[in-house]
């Protein structure tokens, strides 16, 4: 796998981006965040998958005339979804349209957080899985957890159950929510996997 690695700097910041076999690392060195006007930084990338696809949808319109305000990672149903950074879960819970959702605090008026997550029984999108599938086994509300520890799973629960499986994944900095792509990318150029553009929408 070492060798063609590609680094996903080369490529357009709308191409779709998929990464093959990519893996959480051991005590990875966080990514830049001089795109951001933060300094927060990703230490590993949010979902751990064979396959991963997202692109930059900030910003987009939405129904009810709200706009898109986050990353939606779409990769198979059930796929472990990671904390980016250390933190302290702050909020587990269900929404109409976030389906089950996750909020870590990483201190520093830094948060991240985490929706649409597996509401489906193992093998099926029975939708009655609950929160048994939603999260890490006994994962609750005021838990620690550090970078790469498996937080939860993707799935496609609240306004996302007639679409792929997909984590919409949200930066919050001082209660304001920035684009989480460009430190996306910056991860993954930090962890160095095999990334190639996917010309088919999803």
């Amino acid at each position: 796998m070492r060798s063609n690695t590609l680094r996903l700097a080369a490529f357009l910041a709308a191409a779709t981006i998929t990464i093959t076999g990519l893996q959480a690392v051991g005590a990875p060195a966080p990514a830049r965040a001089d795109r951001q006007d933060t300094d927060f930084t990703l230490s590993v990338f949010p979902v751990n998958a064979d396959e991963v696809r997202f692109r930059d949808s900030w910003g987009e319109r939405r129904s009810g005339g709200r706009s898109h305000k986050g990353t939606d990672i779409v990769a198979e149903r059930g796929s472990e979804i990671l904390a980016v950074a250390d933190g302290v879960v702050t909020e587990m819970g269900y929404h109409y349209q976030s389906g089950y959702y996750l909020t870590i605090d990483h201190g520093d008026g830094a948060e991240t957080m985490y929706l649409h997550l597996n509401n489906d029984t193992n093998g099926t999108d029975d939708g009655r899985g609950g929160t048994v599938t939603a999260y890490f086994p006994t994962l609750i509300v005021g838990d620690e957890v550090s970078a790469g520890d498996v937080v939860a799973y993707l799935g496609d629960s609240g306004n996302s159950e007639r679409t792929t499986p997909n984590t919409h994944f949200e930066i919050i900095i001082e209660g304001k929510k920035i684009d989480p792509y460009p430190l996306l990318q910056d991860v993954l150029e930090i962890q160095e996997r095999n990334v190639h553009p996917v010309l088919t929408p999803f």
